[in-house]
């Protein structure tokens, strides 16, 4: 019948499962789940990444536009701060002359207190 001193090397390892599948390898049906399932991750990765880009690149065109539109805005006040300081200049020069030209002050000399 067998060997009783413990020898198993004639006994191969079972390569079937008790519910009737392979022990160590899947079934074609199951890789093939398995690397279609891959693929369509890979492909929702894509997707996903693809709409992540055009999600990005739209938001730096709108900060870009949005750059611009305050740098011109910039430059116009800068103009109109400009024209208001000369308007200033302008009027001050205009109030000195008005006021030098109503009474001229002369410097006198003269005595101080006695020490």
């Amino acid at each position: 019948i067998g060997r009783s001193n413990g020898d198993m090397s004639s006994v191969s390892p079972v390569p079937y499962s008790f519910d009737g599948g392979l022990r160590g390898r899947r079934s074609n049906n199951a890789v093939e789940k398995v690397v279609e399932r891959r693929q369509r991750r890979m492909i929702k990765n894509r997707e996903s990444a693809a709409r992540s880009r055009a999600r990005k690149q739209a938001y730096t065109m709108e900060l870009e536009a949005e750059v611009a539109k305050l740098k011109e805005e910039n430059q116009e006040l800068q103009k109109r701060q400009e024209e208001i300081i000369e308007t200033q200049k302008n009027q001050i020069m205009e109030m000195m002359k008005m006021q030098q030209g109503g009474k001229r002050q002369c410097l006198r000399r003269t005595q101080t207190g006695p020490w």
